[in-house]
């Protein structure tokens, strides 16, 4: 086995995630990959290719409440305050079905996570053996805080997954706990122990075990063994890169300013309505992940600018239905937001792609705060946000 250590850049985001899209390929899925490639460069406003591939939203729960995500202590913010998350929030295994019914020999990859953590949910092995019946790439991000048995894992390992990846932050447990609220460092080492140890054991391949070295300043002390740690375990690769020490809504649109919309290029601004979508637990359909519009997701009242649902209609049918073919049109060109004002009510619409703005001004990066420069630690052992201190603390 080949062990590949990298850090987080363009060059090697590509090297890491090559293998999620064309690992177990076929020359029908090379194709829809090849007529979403023609669309993008024509510029084309309807597609006739399928998503290369979807980010799947099994289930928006998690058993953490680590201090980026919407999942942490509202602290007084306003927005996380406003976050729902429900046991029933979950996409059953016939609908989680249909939509690989839909999409199988086109897409090569369905991702199972988007703010939460898909080991929440209990059909998550059924699901991976679903998709991989029907031929498809599986991807999981997860904090792999739970206590699996032995036989637990060893259904993780032959449910067809072929790509695992584990959030790590630190290897001792003063580190690991200051982001991962709620977390077990040794349970997460004793999982992915079990993990490799089971995939030399039954002669396999899959899934590809890669971590995910969240790095701060309290924990850069512990790369380097880490990375011999994880190494001599068997984990295929592991990625260190700068965390965040602020939260995901803070760049919600509202919270920085928009300027100019940038120039129109040779090829659209983004990628994301030519090839990747997002599908909801509940079957509504975001465009992209991109963080300017998550806080609006589970909120009671949610997104007014969701594209369609296709629990209610066909993938295909929203892929390519009038709002999708707007967005297309906006990334390939975003000054036409200056002749075309309804394009403001567009879910891109903000988002730095395809408009300067001063959205890094709220963007708190490791590299250039320590832990307790932001936060400070309630006699609960919650971290609360120094600019927070006397709202409610809970």
């Amino acid at each position: 086995m080949r062990f590949l250590s990298t850090q987080h850049g363009i060059l090697d985001d590509l090297n890491r995630k090559w293998g999620r899209f064309f690992d177990k390929t076929s020359p029908q899925k090379l194709m829809n990959v090849g007529i979403g490639g023609i669309h993008f460069a024509t510029k084309s406003e309807k597609v006739w290719a399928m998503p290369s591939g979807l980010k799947i939203d099994i289930s928006p729960l998690c058993n953490l409440h680590c201090t980026a995500c919407l999942h942490a202590h509202p602290n007084g913010n306003e927005t996380l305050e406003k976050q729902v998350f429900k046991a029933e929030h979950k996409m059953t295994l016939s609908q989680f079905e249909r939509v690989i019914n839909e999409i199988k020999g086109k897409t090569s990859l369905v991702t199972l996570h988007y703010f939460g953590d898909p080991y929440t949910h209990p059909h998550v092995d059924e699901m991976c053996r679903i998709a991989s019946d029907a031929g498809l790439n599986t991807h999981i991000n997860t904090n792999f805080n739970f206590a699996f048995t032995d036989d637990r894992i060893k259904q993780i390992v032959q449910s067809g997954l072929t790509h695992l990846t584990v959030c790590v932050d630190g290897l001792s447990q003063e580190n690991y706990q200051l982001t991962r609220v709620g977390g077990r460092i040794k349970t997460v080492l004793s999982n992915l122990k079990r993990v490799c140890s089971f995939k030399r054991e039954y002669g396999q391949a899959y899934p590809k075990v890669e971590v995910q070295y969240l790095k701060f300043q309290h924990n850069i002390d512990e790369l380097e063994k880490a990375t011999q740690i994880f190494q001599e375990i068997g984990v295929d690769q592991m990625t260190n890169y700068w965390g965040m020490l602020s939260n995901y809504s803070d760049n919600d649109l509202g919270k920085y300013n928009i300027f100019e919309p940038r120039k129109k290029k040779l090829l659209p601004r983004c990628l994301w309505p030519y090839f990747d979508l997002v599908i909801r637990y509940n079957g509504d359909v975001i465009p992209c992940c991109n963080n300017h519009r998550n806080g609006l997701q589970h909120t009671t009242t949610g997104d007014p600018l969701v594209l369609g649902n296709i629990f209610e209609t066909s993938i295909y049918d929203v892929w390519n239905s009038a709002k999708y073919q707007k967005l297309r049109r906006f990334v390939s060109n975003p000054e036409l937001v200056k002749l075309e004002t309804e394009l403001k009510e567009t879910f891109c619409y903000g988002c730095n792609k395809l408009f300067d703005n001063d959205r890094s001004k709220n963007y708190k990066c490791a590299k250039d705060y320590k832990f307790e420069d932001l936060y400070t630690i309630s006699q609960n052992g919650i971290p609360i946000p120094k600019d927070s201190v006397g709202c409610a603390q809970n």
